[in-house]
């Protein structure tokens, strides 16, 4: 595993791998791996998640990469308690910040999947009527109520015993993409929330804002960040397909919950649909070809207070697909979240290196969250050099 020097401080610090433990693969002879898939079952032997984070906790190091968030951390079917405790510690011995996936209302809870009191399953069980309500008035299946009383001291005691109980370095919280609950308590708190505001922005921050306030000790030190779904462009797309736009000009929520938060923008649609040439960053780190570009303006900032992007390229939810080489998109994300003021970008971690597309992500990912505005060959001096032993093969690489 590559062991490379980087600067003490990153440009973009709060940058981290995303993961679902299902399909996190670096242990490649488990008869249960899969490659696709949201909210799957866990195939794998339990063994095998600790070993699959083992691997990804070294490259991380290795290449300087703050965290790793993981989907499913907490699983009867790969041990629970006990092997999601080995996972954290070893990641916290490499000074590696493991970042749990909470589902608010949805996917999963705090306890992704078992028979635990903060597994949102187990919870709906126990408390029927505290479940998320549909346009016909019926309770939902899976999601909750994020106005029920019941819920809300479930959320935030559940989080505290997910810091209190792990040496975790912070979590990313997921209320359910784009939800609306129709119970008369979340109808009548609408009546408290500006008319043009998009409900599911609402929604989110009706389980955001007690989830962040549980936690407001943590945020300061540690990489909490929560999902909006979409980029960061005000309006809306005009053939509404994209989630580029937030629909609206700023989110109200941003003025309801903690703003020491993370909000994690996806700037997958962001970035240019098909991927520049990569010669176009051979000798310029900040080529005029990335700030043309309709889809993400340059004059176009956040409005959160903290923000961080999120890339799906090169993974199964993207039109680049899991196996492909994306550093062309790596480094234009890298750049432009720097330029607008990010702190940090994501890409997915669950292919392993072995695969030398994917090495190559990995190593340019490590690169351009120290360096957003190198070019291409100075990667190639910096980075690929000391894989390949000397500065000169380095950039004949690239070349």
């Amino acid at each position: 595993m590559w062991k490379l020097e980087r600067p003490k401080n990153p440009a973009l610090p709060s940058s981290y791998f995303w993961t679902w433990d299902h399909s996190t693969n670096w242990v490649l002879d488990d008869p249960g791996l899969q490659n696709f898939g949201c909210a799957n079952k866990y195939l794998k032997r339990p063994e095998t998640f600790i070993e699959d984070y083992r691997r990804l906790t070294d490259l991380a190091a290795g290449l300087g990469v703050k965290g790793i968030l993981i989907w499913g951390f907490l699983r009867d079917s790969h041990g629970g308690v006990e092997y999601a405790k080995r996972v954290a510690d070893y990641a916290a011995s490499k000074g590696i910040a493991i970042m749990p996936g909470v589902g608010t209302t949805w996917y999963g809870g705090i306890y992704y999947e078992g028979d635990h009191p903060y597994n949102l399953e187990t919870f709906l069980r126990k408390n029927p009527d505290a479940r998320m309500v549909d346009e016909n008035g019926e309770p939902q299946e899976h999601g909750a109520c994020p106005t029920h009383p019941a819920y809300i001291d479930w959320l935030t005691e559940g989080l505290q015993w997910l810091f209190r109980e792990f040496p975790i370095g912070g979590a990313n919280l997921e209320n359910g993409d784009f939800l609306v609950c129709h119970e008369p308590r979340c109808k009548a708190h609408k009546d408290s929330w500006p008319a043009d505001d998009p409900d599911f922005f609402r929604l989110q921050a009706l389980s955001y804002a007690p989830a962040l306030e549980a936690i407001a000790g943590e945020l300061k030190d540690k990489l909490v960040t929560y999902a909006t779904y979409t980029g960061f462009l005000p309006g809306s797309d005009p053939e509404g397909k994209s989630h580029r736009f937030m629909n609206c000009t700023r989110p109200a929520m941003f003025d309801r919950i903690h703003p020491d938060g993370i909000c994690q923008w996806t700037i997958t649609e962001m970035v240019h649909f098909d991927q520049l040439p990569l010669k176009t960053f051979l000798d310029e780190g900040a080529p005029a070809e990335c700030f043309h570009n309709p889809r993400w303006p340059n004059d176009i900032k956040p409005p959160s207070t903290r923000s961080v992007g999120f890339l799906h390229q090169a993974s199964q939810w993207n039109w680049i697909g899991r196996y492909d080489l994306a550093v062309s998109a790596i480094k234009e994300g890298c750049l432009k979240a720097y330029r607008t003021g990010l702190e940090g970008v994501s890409i997915h971690g669950e292919v392993t290196s072995r695969h030398i597309p994917w090495a190559l992500n990995y190593l340019a990912f490590s690169h351009f969250i120290h360096w957003p505005e190198d070019s291409l060959r100075e990667f190639g001096r910096k980075t690929m050099g000391q894989v390949l032993g000397s500065e000169s093969e380095g950039e004949l690489f690239v070349e």
